[in-house]
């Protein structure tokens, strides 16, 4: 059985269900089990050693608001090619 077939195979259980509380109980378990899932991949360990340093250093500095630019700064700065 394929990918696809599975699907469609829950799918149309689901079709099936007409009782709301029902619903709302199993969209609730599939947010959770959709949400753990995702919890499961973490891309920052893929990252390596100098990309893990070169982000902390950047999060650093965007706390420091000297570091901050106002949006004004920012349109004044590129007009030029924001066509204004």
């Amino acid at each position: 059985m394929s990918n696809l077939e599975l699907k469609g195979g829950i799918l149309e259980m689901i079709a099936t269900i007409d009782d709301r509380e029902t619903l709302f109980e199993l969209r609730k378990i599939i947010s959770e089990f959709v949400g753990n899932h995702l919890k499961d991949s973490d891309y920052w360990d893929e990252l390596s050693e100098q990309e893990k340093f070169e982000l902390n250093m950047a999060i650093d500095e965007s706390e420091d608001e000297s570091n901050h630019v106002s949006h004004s700064e920012v349109i004044q700065k590129y007009k030029k090619w924001l066509g204004k």
